[in-house]
C-alpha cells in the first residue's frame, strides 16, 4: 500500500449489528473453527437462555426469549461479531479489510480506485 500515491479508506459501521446476530448462525460458524469442543460448547451455552420482559407502569408483559443478540459490551462480544462477519470477503484481492466489533474498514489503494 505504501507504493501507492494515496489510499481510500471506507469505514462501514454496522449500527446495531450486534443486535441482529442470530445465535444459531454464530454457533454454525463457531463449529467450523478449529477450537476445542469444550470452548464451542461453553460459547453456545453463553448465548443460550437469555430473555427479556418489559415492565411499564407496574404492568409486566410476557417474557420473550432472545435468540439474536451478542452483548457488545461483553468480553466475547467483539470476537463473536468478527466470527459472524467472517464470510464478508473482498472482491478485489489487492484491497484490504479490517474488522473489529461492529466496525469494518475497507482500504483501497489508488491503483484500484476505478
Amino acid at each position: 500500500m505504501l507504493e501507492n500515491e494515496y489510499i481510500v479508506i471506507i469505514i462501514i459501521d454496522f449500527s446495531k449489528a450486534c443486535d441482529t446476530v442470530r445465535h444459531y448462525t454464530l454457533a454454525e460458524k463457531l463449529a467450523q473453527l478449529d477450537i476445542p469442543d469444550q470452548i464451542h460448547n461453553w460459547l453456545a451455552n453463553f448465548f443460550t437462555g437469555h430473555s427479556h420482559r418489559t415492565q411499564y407502569l407496574g404492568q409486566q408483559l410476557t417474557t420473550q426469549m432472545i435468540n439474536a443478540n451478542i452483548i457488545q459490551g461483553s468480553t466475547i462480544g467483539p470476537a463473536s461479531y468478527v466470527v459472524t462477519a467472517s464470510d464478508l470477503n473482498l472482491v478485489t484481492p489487492s484491497n484490504e479489510m479490517c474488522k473489529f466489533a461492529d466496525d469494518t474498514y475497507l482500504i483501497v489503494p489508488a491503483c484500484n480506485i476505478d
